[in-house]
């Protein structure tokens, strides 16, 4: 188990130093600066002086070491545009982000197990394929667009809800259904999947001939076992939540860090950038890392690998 843990340490600790330099590349690429930071009637000597003062005329080589041996010492720089650390910057965001992504993530898992669960032991053919046609038409509906019809909906024509920021329970009610139910067809398609996969088994015929009720089979005997696909899917899911609300943040005007990277992206604010991507990219590995511990813990056989 040791080996296996610390093997996927490694593994994390290079996809990060692998997203950092992928970043900085990137950035660097996307323009200069400077450009946005200074006036119209700036001379090329205070374009000089700015770059210097930034750091942005060093050699890239040296640009890099020196941008690797800060990020290790968890010090991404200054905000470019508001001359404040970007790590706090990204850390005054995360709570809104983990709020929206987490709520989200409850409502997709609960609901997809509580429909399934219910289709399982009702065992209706029909109304199983009505609810996963509503399910897959959800998919098929862009995240930006479903949330602009929600806000039509029930913020301009109900007025039920508020349907921009954030600040009380109503608030999140609205962003976290859009970016919820997105996935409920994939939660349910896999669901149904592994609950047919468990009926071919020999221990579902033994539990069905010793009198157990379909609601029984399904709950105490199937479910354990239809459990291990679900962790990983769903802890990789709670990860592209957290990394990827952008859209979804940006359309409810949601304060998240999502929204705070296109901004800086705009901007060209490089410091603000790396730390969000950064801390989206370390909540993604750490969230990867405890699937895979999780995994080997419920499946033994995983360690093996």
């Amino acid at each position: 188990m040791m080996r296996f843990v610390i093997k996927r340490v490694v593994q994390a600790g290079l996809t990060i130093a692998g997203v950092l330099t992928v970043g900085f590349v990137l950035i660097r690429a996307a323009g200069d600066p400077v450009a946005l930071l200074l006036p119209e009637n700036a001379t090329a000597d205070d374009a000089a002086r700015m770059r210097a003062a930034l750091g942005l005329d060093l050699p890239l080589w040296r640009q890099y070491l020196m941008f690797m041996a800060d990020a290790l010492r968890g010090d991404l720089g200054m905000s470019f545009r508001q001359q404040t650390s970007a790590v706090g910057l990204v850390l005054e965001r995360l709570p809104a982000t983990m709020e929206l992504a987490l709520a989200a993530f409850a409502i997709g898992v609960i609901l997809a197990f509580g429909l399934d669960l219910t289709l399982r032991v009702v065992g209706s053919q029909r109304l199983r394929h009505a609810v996963l046609w509503v399910a897959l038409t959800r998919q098929a509906i862009p995240t930006f667009w479903f949330g602009l019809l929600m806000i039509l909906l029930f913020s301009v024509t109900l007025r039920w809800l508020p349907a921009l920021g954030r600040g009380t329970p109503g608030h999140l009610i609205l962003p976290a259904f859009t970016l919820g139910t997105y996935e409920l067809a994939l939660y349910l398609r896999l669901l149904e999947s592994s609950f047919r996969e468990q009926e071919t088994h020999d221990y579902v015929r033994t539990a069905y001939a010793k009198g157990l009720g379909r609601g029984q089979v399904v709950l105490r005997e199937m479910l354990p076992n239809v459990l291990l696909p679900m962790v990983t899917v769903a802890g990789l899911n709670l990860g592209v939540l957290l990394g990827g609300t952008v859209v979804t943040e940006t359309v409810f005007s949601w304060p998240g860090v999502g929204r705070l990277i296109v901004q800086a992206v705009s901007q060209r604010d490089y410091p603000v950038v790396v730390a969000g991507v950064l801390m989206t990219s370390l909540i993604f590995v750490a969230l990867n890392l405890l699937v895979d511990l999780l995994y080997a813990v419920l499946d033994p056989r995983v360690r093996l690998a």
